[in-house]
């Protein structure tokens, strides 16, 4: 149980975690020259819709996780143009994986989340995945030496995901927060903006592509960088916390 302050919890994935850079390079060396004009920040907002759209199928057990992640590029390079066969997908996938290793940050999401926590505000993590796999991720940020265990909920020991208002009602539980004091950071529409909203907590959506929101609702607050975020968190008598 937290004390009575507003509490924000962040999305891993994309949010605190950069999965765009590795994949960048993933991409530069996978592509042919003929392939290298492609739009890689397109191609990759499209592997991650289409990696949403299929989890479902995974959670149910109709699909093995590593064809999810197979199946997630070959479409994306379909919606960009691009021929990706097996054997090129299987490589995409072996030579994303070792760049991901590096577990490198959102530039200035760590020195936002302390800034957050020096000001007496709780800070968690909300995030889908298996558990293993985002407790890697968790690992290797250093976001165990931030945050504590019992703030951190992952949907695969859970049996619960975004965008699921039931996982954010069930940390509302866990954690004896109440509605108006938590906020949520994302970058996913579809799972972050759409499942904390439904749940009737606060939303912050990262945005650093500038791409159009998903539906009529609104975020309460929309930001690209962590140094806007900071900002607005924090400048004189107009800021959040």
């Amino acid at each position: 149980m937290i004390t009575r302050k507003q509490a924000f919890f962040f999305d891993l994935d994309d949010t605190l975690y950069d999965h765009f850079m590795p994949f960048e390079e993933t991409v530069s060396r996978l592509l042919t020259a003929d392939e290298q004009a492609t739009d890689t920040a397109r191609l990759f907002c499209r592997m991650r819709h289409h990696s949403d759209q299929l989890w479902p199928r995974y959670e149910r057990g109709e699909l093995e996780l590593a064809e999810l992640k197979l199946l997630r590029i070959e479409l994306a390079c379909k919606d960009c143009g691009l021929t990706l066969d097996r054997s090129r997908s299987e490589q995409f996938q072996r030579d994303y994986l070792q760049r991901q290793r590096r577990f490198d940050w959102i530039s200035g999401a760590r020195e936002c989340i302390r800034r957050i926590m020096e000001s007496g505000h709780p800070v968690g993590i909300i995030t889908n995945g298996p558990e293993d796999y985002q407790w890697t991720k968790i690992r290797g940020l250093g976001l165990d030496r931030l945050i504590a265990r019992e703030l951190i909920f992952i949907s695969g020991a859970l049996g619960l995901a975004k965008p699921d208002p039931e996982i954010f009602a069930y940390v509302n539980r866990m954690t004896g927060t109440l509605l108006p004091e938590c906020v949520y950071i994302g970058d996913s529409w579809d799972k972050d903006v759409t499942g904390a909203l439904a749940a009737g907590w606060q939303v912050y959506w990262y945005n650093p592509r500038r791409l159009p929101a998903g539906d009529g609702r609104q975020p309460h607050l929309e930001f690209s960088t962590y140094t806007a975020l900071n900002s607005q968190l924090h400048t004189g008598s107009g800021g959040l916390l």
